[in-house]
């Protein structure tokens, strides 16, 4: 088996490039697709009713839908009021909730239009519902939220968009995972020389070449180890007695021998310097008689 095919795949690397694209995709697709969705969100284009002012009227609505209410204003910061009233077939009159974060204002027609959003309605009952707008100078558009929903998720430039960018935020963070799982298992690669000479050392260079698979193990050079002892330790057996390991006991055989040298060499110095001191006192006392 080669360097290359020990070396573990990087499938967190490969992962991650896969979650970018897909995102890139996700991008190119949703700015391409930028026209259809302000067609679908723009309540003058896409209402399920338009109620003039000072008018009344029907309007089917759909169970199990949140209907949003929204009037035209001219500035994005200014606040439309409601003055509209709805009633069932029965006559009875319909709460209308305040919206939430979920209902922004929208734009229209190229975003010259700005439409507020003045409520919404809950219906739990299909059916005719009449709506009357006392407002003698703004037009009422009534929006069904999830029907836009469904509708901009056939155009095939949204649903490529939204698919795209899911798969690769749900693959983003599971390359980093990856990655990081397989570098724990990771373990370092060691060098195997085989066949190698049993008289060669390889040298640091050699055994670079032999993990990057660039060298054959049976064509090393190497160097010859050496054999000799440096001094001082060439004669170390020779000065030293050999201790028995199973010896207890220090032995202290030498030790008394070599005092015992000591001894005999300090006692002939001092008769050498004795010798010296009374020939020199003769020799004071023959020049001195002699003077």
């Amino acid at each position: 088996m080669t360097n290359e095919q020990e070396k573990k795949k990087p499938w967190g690397k490969w992962l991650a490039f896969v979650a970018i694209g897909l995102i890139t995709i996700s991008l190119i697709s949703f700015s391409n697709s930028m026209d259809d969705i302000e067609d679908l969100v723009d309540p003058g284009q896409n209402n399920s009713g338009i109620i003039e002012p000072n008018s009344n009227k029907e309007i089917l609505l759909e169970d199990n839908r949140i209907y949003t209410i929204l009037r035209i204003v001219e500035n994005i910061n200014d606040e439309a009021e409601l003055d509209l009233e709805i009633t069932n077939s029965d006559d009875k009159i319909m709460d209308i909730d305040e919206p939430t974060w979920m209902q922004p204002q929208r734009t229209g027609e190229g975003g010259s239009v700005i439409y507020d959003p003045v409520g919404t309605i809950s219906l739990t009952q299909s059916g005719e519902f009449n709506f009357k707008n006392s407002n003698s100078t703004s037009t009422i558009y009534v929006v069904d939220d999830q029907s836009i929903d469904l509708q901009a998720f056939q155009q095939p430039g949204i649903l490529i968009a939204f698919v795209s960018c899911c798969f690769g935020l749900i693959i983003l963070p599971l390359s980093l995972i990856v990655h990081l799982l397989v570098g724990r298992k990771k373990v370092e690669q060691r060098v195997v020389i085989q066949k190698m000479p049993t008289d060669r050392i390889p040298t640091t260079d050699e055994l670079f070449l032999i993990r990057e698979g660039k060298l054959d193990p049976k064509n090393i050079q190497g160097i010859k180890p050496k054999k000799s002892i440096p001094p001082p330790f060439t004669n170390t057996s020779e000065i030293r007695k050999h201790v028995p390991a199973y010896k207890t006991q220090p032995d202290f055989g030498d030790d008394e021998d070599f005092n015992q040298r000591i001894e005999v060499k300090k006692n002939t110095l001092n008769d050498e310097t004795e010798k010296q001191n009374d020939t020199k006192v003769d020799e004071d006392w023959q020049t001195w008689d002699s003077g």
